[in-house]
């Protein structure tokens, strides 16, 4: 391995970061000239060091320029110190942990019984135009209160920019119908006035195949008939039939229906 190699080796057992390639630091500096001790006992004079910046944007400090070193030598000690973080050894990885973030910062390969430096790339992503981001999640989450929705989504956004934008939803939900006033024709007698009302299509017919039914109310007595009819056509009918039955069985007719002014009711008046 030359002075002029790249690649970084995780050191346990070295004091300083050093190298032997000038190219590789940035904001070079003169210190006192100090001497570094080589495991085979020699020693080297350094009167430089600057920053280094890793694979994956890390950035050293105070790294030793040591012009016959023909090796990079990356401090675990000096990186402790400097970087706030923890690093911990495997059979054959080392990881680099920022204590604080809790975020991998780095980690060695080892490769001939050495740990190689390798840097952690930070993915990045393009915000795409769109929706606001405010009313997307306002959307979301069920049309809340737009402070609601901030304080969920933590976002920053200008009460005046809601202010002009109204969600067209939430108008429409919060409005309210006028309560239909109370009737003051009630009936003296029996079947003066009946109250009609079709509801349907259920989406599971009965067992008659029938998908509607028909309530008629008597207003005076309050008795109650149900009909099961397959078709809204068939309402006219039934009425029709309803009247014949009162008319025989009580002997009274049918004065006035009221109801709601549906087609199945309108056409009788035919």
């Amino acid at each position: 391995m030359t002075g002029k190699h790249s690649e970084w080796i995780i050191d346990t057992g070295a004091s300083s970061h050093m190298t032997g390639n000038l190219s590789l630091l940035c904001g070079l500096r003169d210190v006192i000239g100090c001497p570094v001790r080589l495991p085979d006992g020699k020693q080297l004079m350094t009167n430089k060091e600057g920053t280094l910046t890793l694979d994956g944007g890390l950035k050293v400090e105070n790294v030793l320029y040591v012009p016959t070193l023909s090796c990079n030598l990356l401090s675990i000690s000096q990186l402790t110190n400097e970087t706030n973080c923890v690093v911990y050894f495997t059979n054959n990885l080392c990881v680099m942990q920022d204590c604080t973030s809790k975020m991998l910062i780095g980690v060695g390969e080892q490769r001939d019984g050495l740990y190689f430096f390798k840097g952690i790339r930070s993915e990045k992503a393009h915000k795409a135009n769109g929706t606001c981001e405010l009313n997307l999640w306002h959307q979301r989450m069920g049309h809340p209160s737009f402070k609601v929705t901030k304080l969920a989504s933590n976002m920053r956004c200008d009460n005046s920019i809601l202010k002009n934008k109204p969600c067209d939803v939430c108008l429409r939900a919060k409005q309210t119908r006028d309560v239909f006033p109370l009737s003051t024709n009630n009936a003296s007698d029996s079947f003066e006035l009946i109250h009609c009302d079709l509801w349907g299509p259920y989406r599971t017919p009965s067992s008659c195949g029938a998908s509607y039914f028909l309530t008629i109310m008597d207003d005076f007595s309050r008795a109650i008939w149900i009909y099961l009819i397959s078709d809204k056509r068939e309402v006219s009918r039934t009425l029709l039939n309803f009247f014949a039955l009162i008319e025989r069985q009580f002997g009274k007719q049918i004065k006035v229906l009221r109801s709601d002014n549906g087609t199945e009711f309108t056409c009788l008046r035919k």
